[in-house]
């Protein structure tokens, strides 16, 4: 059966590749793990995910018709405008190689589902660009860059074998989250007994240091939308807010 974890990034991706490493049984004739994050790659993930016990992935919605055999997948969703305030202070340091590329291209981001901004010059990185736009514009460009992202958030299904959590509600939550996790994706007992342990082991506290992590609190677009943002995404977006109890 495959086990999968689907995310977006910026929607504790990390925070669960952290846990199942630790805890998803090792291969007993190489001592590997029986988990691998796939990131965003969907031709990877297809060809590959039935080699491990557990598999992850991040940005784009699975095609369970193109799954070889029986599935349960869970899923973290999180409010798609807190997705862009996140991302847009992560991209804007310039925190991985893909946004500090000068001239991308769509092909270039086509691996992590990226869409370039129609404004965007050429001859800078992303992190450039974003450095060099007022925060709204800045915001702006973040959403133009996740749109296979958003609307991605239009072809989920949940159902007896898709089960969906959100971030608002995992947040104080992880132990229970995971046990939940570990019992919908069918883990033996020692695997369930390990996700609690380095679910509560990992989980966020403002005391941890934590470099991947600006700011994990719910709601932070009320801080960073403009009304022009909130009326473009409202506009563009409204069924997914509403799809997933976000109004």
């Amino acid at each position: 059966m495959l086990r999968i974890h689907a995310a977006y990034h910026k929607c504790l991706t990390m925070y669960f590749i952290r846990v199942m490493e630790k805890s998803i049984s090792k291969s007993l004739l190489r001592r590997r793990s029986r988990y691998f994050h796939y990131e965003s790659i969907e031709g990877w993930f297809y060809n590959n995910a039935k080699q491990y016990r557990v598999a992850s992935t991040n940005s784009f919605a699975i095609e369970t018709n193109r799954l070889s055999e029986e599935y349960r997948i869970t899923r973290f969703v999180r409010d798609p405008r807190d997705l862009v305030v996140s991302g847009y202070f992560y991209h804007k340091r310039g925190a991985e190689p893909w946004f500090r590329m000068k001239n991308p291209t769509n092909k270039y981001w086509e691996p992590i589902n990226g869409n370039l901004p129609k404004n965007m010059p050429l001859g800078i990185s992303y992190a450039e660009y974003l450095s060099g736009l007022s925060l709204e514009e800045g915001l702006m460009a973040e959403i133009e860059f996740r749109k296979h992202h958003l609307t991605s958030y239009r072809t989920w299904e949940e159902n007896e074998f898709i089960k969906i959590f959100r971030y608002e509600d995992i947040l104080g939550n992880e132990v229970e989250t995971f046990k939940a996790i570990a019992d919908h994706l069918q883990l033996n007992p020692i695997e369930k007994k390990k996700v609690i342990y380095f679910a509560k082991k990992y989980a966020y506290s403002p005391k941890k240091k934590d470099s991947h992590v600006r700011n994990p609190n719910p709601s932070q677009w009320k801080e960073h939308f403009t009304p022009k943002l909130e009326t473009f995404f409202e506009t563009e977006y409204s069924d997914i807010l509403e799809r997933y109890g976000y109004t």
